[in-house]
């Protein structure tokens, strides 16, 4: 490499010697070499405003682009200045590849997750605000960057998910809909007044603050033993809660006052609720 640097510069000087380059070839690579600055300045904030504007882009993806733009102007300025000088660049284009090759492999997993963030941007299935899971994590979209998607999970962590693994695996948007529902069971005696009991319970949940109207709570006989009946318990509450927790405990609350006020004890004391974070026993409507 430093040989070939040497023998381009001798090459440049017999040039001149012989009279070969002129002042004139010299003025122009000059010119090439200064215009190409603040020509690549401007390809790239042309370049990263037009991404902006057609797909809604990220100012970091744009910013990414806009390097990308510079350096292809700076590499076909160097070409151009090279040929005026009269210089040989087969070697130098044989290695340019070869670096070329080597850092494509080396940045290969952040242009995956760019182009996997410039996808997710264009076409998103989700966007800021929305409450996701993905992988095994679930969170408040806070940002869709260049390189990762960045989630606020419900005790204030922040989370930075790689663009690749988002769009590699299976997203639950939760917020995609205006509520969510979840249930439990709970067991009580065989010979409890079925019809009261739903009643307490269906208002007493009912009165609950973000427990939704519509759909309208529901207490179900669900199940049958010798020893008692299983009554599933279902509520909807906003989706746009990032943790059920709150209204959560409210139910379970009513719950245990409904079945008081009934005169109701448990058949069996474990009430069985699942953690709403986690399961089969919450759903989206």
């Amino acid at each position: 490499m430093a040989s070939s640097a040497s023998d381009a510069a001798q090459n440049v000087v017999d040039s001149l010697n012989q009279g070969a380059l002129t002042g004139w070839d010299l003025a122009a690579a000059a010119i090439v070499a200064i215009g190409s600055i603040p020509l690549a300045k401007l390809a790239a904030r042309v370049s990263g405003r037009a991404l902006r504007r057609v797909s809604g882009t990220s100012d970091i993806i744009a910013k990414d682009l806009g390097r990308i733009v510079k350096g292809l102007v700076y590499l076909v300025a160097l070409a151009i200045i090279l040929s005026i000088l009269g210089i040989n660049i087969g070697f130098l284009s044989v290695m340019f590849a070869f670096a070329l090759v080597v850092g494509a492999l080396m940045i290969k997993p952040m242009i995956e997750n760019s182009a996997s963030g410039m996808l997710l941007l264009s076409r998103p299935s989700f966007t800021i605000g929305d409450q996701i899971k993905t992988t095994e994590f679930r969170g408040v979209v806070q940002e869709i960057g260049a390189r990762s998607t960045v989630l606020r999970r419900s005790d204030g962590t922040i989370v930075h998910v790689s663009n690749n693994q988002v769009l590699s695996n299976p997203i639950v948007v939760y917020s995609s809909s205006d509520s969510r529902k979840a249930t439990f069971d709970i067991d009580v005696p065989p010979r409890t007044d079925l019809q009261n009991l739903t009643s307490l319970l269906v208002a007493a949940i009912s009165s609950i603050e973000n427990v939704a109207d519509e759909p309208a709570p529901q207490a179900q006989a669900t199940g049958f033993t010798n020893n008692a009946i299983t009554f599933t318990i279902g509520y909807w509450y906003p989706s746009t809660m990032t943790s059920s927790s709150d209204v959560t405990d409210a139910v379970i609350r009513a719950t245990q006052s409904a079945l008081a006020e009934a005169g109701v004890e448990l058949a069996v004391p474990d009430l069985g609720v699942v953690n709403p974070s986690k399961g089969p026993n919450h759903e989206s409507i």
